[in-house]
């Protein structure tokens, strides 16, 4: 197969510095690959972290973007399953295709993962060509601007799973972004009892509310007891505080990294029966299960800004680097 048109993507070059730059398509598409057209491109904290120069190891020209999905365009001769027209979403992580961890589907796990817009290109850009099995096919006829989605809610469900959120149970989610959403929608997917989100910031809990779900701001009491709580943020500060709103016996899930705060002493822990656990990235199942999340829910699965054009995402970047968070996550439209 011969792909030789150009495609236009958007590559770190250094701190605060991204270039829209026209590349050359790959001349040779392997039997086993297929060709996206990009529709949809999440932006998230790792972008910004890579974006500000504080990712170690991140080449300079490589494109940003590890939550995104489009239309396939061209399909290798191998590839029976996936047709030209089909509308899907990339699992980003690559790797070695052997080991136990991608033999159970828990590829984020491998320990030679690369992750696409980090270590190598991603999604920023109008066309990609990926190994079809990294394809996550949408059902249904979804909206093209909300296949960036499946990604972060995959990362939803997997806190969710790890969790342990079962039917009835009182969930807490400490940070109303993407992610605390994405565990939201999962969790009520799932038939808990309740779902409280812990948010700062007075637009998003306001959306937060439009969504049904219940926003209180930090030092706020919750209503009940949580049996389950997922922590976005994950520093020792907000992992104290979660430790004071739970039930006895019940589960802590952290699914942030940020730093800072002390962690509370074991005793806490230990005399009131808390499991604490972490939780990173999904599953291969837990991409085709948010992927029919998304196929119920559409583009109102996670609140969300679009933002329309390649030339505008350096600043759509910069001004989520600056603090200026918007309703929810920010999708970027090629």
């Amino acid at each position: 197969m011969d792909t030789t048109t150009q495609f236009r993507g958007v590559a770190w070059t250094g701190p605060e510095q991204l270039a829209l730059e026209d590349r050359p398509s790959p001349q040779h598409t392997t039997s086993n690959e297929v060709v996206i057209r990009i529709e949809s491109v999440g932006v998230c904290g790792t972008d910004v972290t890579i974006w500000r120069g504080n990712y170690p190891g991140v080449p300079a020209g490589t494109v940003l973007g590890h939550e995104f999905g489009g239309t396939i365009v061209e399909v290798g001769a191998d590839v029976a399953d996936r047709a030209i027209g089909q509308l899907v979403a990339v699992d980003p992580n690559i790797v070695c295709g052997h080991c136990p961890e991608c033999a159970t589907g828990s590829r984020a796990l491998c320990s030679e993962r690369r992750l696409m817009g980090l270590d190598l290109d991603g999604g920023l850009q109008t066309q990609i060509t990926v190994d079809a099995s990294q394809t996550i096919p949408v059902p249904g006829n979804p909206d093209p601007k909300s296949l960036g989605l499946v990604e972060p809610l995959a990362v939803g469900v997997h806190a969710c799973s790890r969790a342990g959120v079962t039917s009835g149970a009182r969930v807490g989610i400490i940070g109303g972004g993407a992610i605390g959403m994405a565990c939201a929608l999962q969790a009520r997917s799932l038939g808990a009892g309740s779902v409280t989100i812990v948010e700062p910031d007075a637009l998003r809990r306001a959306t937060i509310g439009e969504y049904g779900v219940t926003a209180i701001a930090p030092g706020e009491t919750p209503a009940e007891r949580w049996t389950v709580a997922i922590d976005t943020v994950g520093n020792g500060t907000t992992i104290s505080a979660v430790m004071g709103l739970m039930e006895r016996g019940s589960t802590i899930c952290v699914a942030g990294l940020a730093e800072g705060g002390t962690l509370p002493p074991s005793k806490d822990l230990v005399h009131h029966e808390l499991t604490l656990t972490g939780t990173f990235c999904y599953t291969s199942e837990d991409l085709h299960t948010a992927a029919e999340l998304l196929s119920i829910h559409g583009l109102a699965a996670l609140p969300n800004d679009l933002v329309h054009g390649l030339d505008q995402a350096p600043a759509a970047i910069a001004s989520y680097a600056a603090g200026h968070l918007g309703r929810g996550k920010t999708i970027i439209i090629p």
